[in-house]
């Protein structure tokens, strides 16, 4: 699997990397190195990485495939969990966030789905 990364999403990573390597300095370090934005990304030599979306959470179900507590739109006794739901990859370890979302989500099929099973959020 490979990622190409499209020049809106190079200006973001070069605009973070200005801000750590500013970062950096202003603490005093004595080696700041400052990488290229990524242009193409291959899993081959690192396959342990944190592949997410695929199943985006939105507001909206023309562009979504799940609600706010991960339910989907267009089935409401489906949820989805995991880093598919991200509309975008942060880059770094997931875990934390899926564990939060995957909380949030219990929390609304126990507290609200089951005492009304059907949409939580209306489109």
């Amino acid at each position: 699997m490979t990622f190409d990364y499209h020049p809106n999403e190079q200006k973001q990573a070069n605009f973070i990397a200005d801000i750590c390597v500013k970062i950096g300095n202003e603490m005093g370090g004595e080696r700041v190195d400052r990488r290229a934005a990524p242009t193409r990304y291959s899993i081959v030599p690192y396959q342990s990485t944190h592949n997410t979306g695929g199943s985006a959470l939105g507001t909206d179900p023309k562009t979504s495939v799940v609600n706010r507590y991960l339910q989907s739109w267009d089935v409401p006794n489906v949820f989805v969990t995991g880093a598919c739901v991200f509309p975008q990859n942060a880059g770094k370890n997931p875990t934390g966030p899926v564990g939060a979302l995957a909380h949030w989500m219990a929390d609304a099929i126990i507290n609200q789905y089951l005492k009304s099973p059907g949409p939580l959020v209306q489109a």
